[in-house]
């Protein structure tokens, strides 16, 4: 069988074009209610080393927490780890550009629905 891709071997993208590709995806609406303010919130805690973005008990409100049944412990835990490692994310992209890049915006809006849907069940886990 012949490889599809053989024909195309030799092309040369021209150069304006390969720009427009590697630009990012853009997005003119911004953030959504509240999560401007979290980024804010976030980054201030990241900066000030209140949040450890490699340790899941930075992110954890001690008074509630110790509350919770080793069930729901298990389970923020769990959840922490999925969220933690958002936080990362949003941490290297703010590095490169100190600003809310759509990527940005993407992963705040991840870590803010992920923190308000377990919070919704298991009270106020996180100090973010």
């Amino acid at each position: 069988m012949e490889n599809p891709f053989e024909q195309h071997k030799d092309h040369i993208t021209d150069p304006k074009t390969q720009k427009a590709l590697n630009k990012p995806l853009g997005d003119t609406t911004g953030f959504n209610a509240g999560h401007e303010d979290f980024l804010k919130d976030l980054i201030k805690k990241l900066e000030d080393k209140t949040i450890n973005p490699h340790n899941i008990n930075t992110l954890y409100n001690k008074p509630v927490y110790e509350k919770l049944s080793e069930e729901e412990m298990e389970a923020t835990d769990i959840a922490s780890f999925n969220i933690i490692s958002i936080i990362r994310q949003i941490e290297q992209l703010w590095a490169l550009e100190h600003k809310a890049t759509f990527q940005i915006q993407n992963l705040v809006e991840t870590v803010f629905q992920m923190k308000s849907k377990f919070e919704k069940k298991h009270g106020d886990v996180f100090i973010i």
